[in-house]
Order: C-alpha cells, then sequence, then structure tokens
C-alpha cells in the first residue's frame, strides 16, 4: 500500500536530490569502514588512496547539499520544508565525521589493534555502515511507503545500540593497554569519531520519522 507519496514533480526532484546526496554520504563511510580494515592490515598504501577519496565524497555531498537546500527553498508547493532541510544537513554532517574520522585514522601510523580488539574495530565499523545503510533505505522507502519508512529509521536505533556498546568496550580495553598517553588519546578521539557517525545516522533516522509521520496524516 503507497501512503502518500509525494505526487508532483517539484517534490519528486527534491526526493531524487535527497537520494543522490545520500548515496554519497554512504558511499563515503563505507570507504571509512574499509580504510580501518586497510589500517588494521597495515597496508598504508591503500588507506591513502581511501583518505583521498573520502574527501573527494564528502566535497560532492556538500556540493548536492547546497543544490538541494537551494531547490528546496525555491519548492513553493513542498510541505515541511524545514524538516527537509533539517535531514539533509544531518546526512551531510555524516559525510564531514567521515572525513574527519578518516583524516584522524591516516594519523595512528605508529599503532593499530591486534587480535580480538582488531575484531572489535571491525565490527565497529560493520554496524556503523549498517547504521547508515538503514537510513538510506528509510529515505527511498518514503516516497513509496510512509508507514514502512518508520519502521526501517527504527531498525537504526538497534544498531546505534550496538555501536555504542563496541565504543565502550573498546575504550575499556585501550585503557588496559600499555599505550603511550599521546597514542592513546588518539585512538580514543578516532573511536569516539565513529561512534559519533552511528550517533547521526540515528538523528537522521529520527528526522525521517518525522517527515513521515506527517504524510500519514
Amino acid at each position: 500500500m503507497v501512503i502518500n507519496p509525494y505526487a508532483n514533480d517539484e517534490e519528486r526532484k527534491v526526493l531524487d536530490m535527497y537520494q543522490d546526496h545520500i548515496r554519497k554520504v554512504v558511499t563515503a563511510v563505507k570507504e571509512l569502514a574499509l580504510m580501518v580494515e586497510d589500517w588494521i592490515n597495515n597496508e598504508w598504501g591503500t588507506v591513502e588512496r581511501r583518505l583521498e577519496k573520502i574527501s573527494s565524497l564528502e566535497k560532492e555531498a556538500d556540493e548536492i547539499k547546497r543544490a538541494l537546500l537551494d531547490e528546496v527553498s525555491k519548492a513553493a508547493t513542498l510541505i515541511q520544508r524545514e524538516d527537509l532541510m533539517r535531514l539533509s544537513l544531518i546526512a551531510d554532517e555524516i559525510a564531514d565525521y567521515a572525513d574527519a574520522t578518516s583524516f584522524r585514522l591516516s594519523h595512528l601510523r605508529d599503532w593499530r589493534p591486534q587480535g580480538e580488539l582488531a575484531d572489535m574495530f571491525k565490527e565497529l565499523v560493520e554496524w556503523v555502515v549498517k547504521s547508515v545503510e538503514k537510513f538510506r533505505e528509510a529515505v527511498f522507502m518514503l516516497p513509496q511507503n510512509a508507514e514502512k519508512a518508520i519502521k526501517i529509521a527504527e531498525e537504526v536505533d538497534e544498531s546505534e545500540r550496538k555501536v555504542d556498546t563496541l565504543q565502550r568496550t573498546i575504550v575499556h580495553v585501550l585503557y588496559n593497554l600499555e599505550l603511550e598517553a599521546k597514542t592513546l588519546i588518539k585512538v580514543i578521539d578516532f573511536v569516539e569519531h565513529i561512534e559519533e557517525i552511528a550517533d547521526l545516522a540515528e538523528d537522521a533516522a529520527d528526522a525521517v520519522r518525522i517527515v513521515a509521520v506527517a504524510r500519514l496524516r
């Protein structure tokens, strides 16, 4: 059942731009996850290439965001204009954090996790990717079925809780390692930036729910 679809050309154009924007955002986060694996495997040539790619994706996402906000501001028939603008800004912040996190990772040449801790890092970024993918899925569902979009958005909460639990566990393990203070600070800062991406995905999913609920009225 299709519930309150985006019926006019203006709304369809805006949603198409949203989807293009979110594709860039999700691709940047996926590249970050691969970059973490490269870091763990000590493949620094690939790390540097992914750093450049993530930076390029962030710039592309930013350009789409500016065009999108301009389109939303001009769309005379578009309802929930402020909510849609907020959704775009939060999504763009995810790309910003992916870029900032990749930069921090590129400066962790003097240490990398081993064994079970390495597995925890991999699992952490896997759940972060899942959180942004679910957010993207919810946005893509908006024009088709607002009710289903809400249910998909709620799944982001579960992924974010997994990320929170893993982040706390990793930080606890790090504090019990004999790391130099400078290295410890850098690694924890990096982990906290990863966790923040999942928090932003949850915020973005909340924004999707606000838009979707209004479509059900």
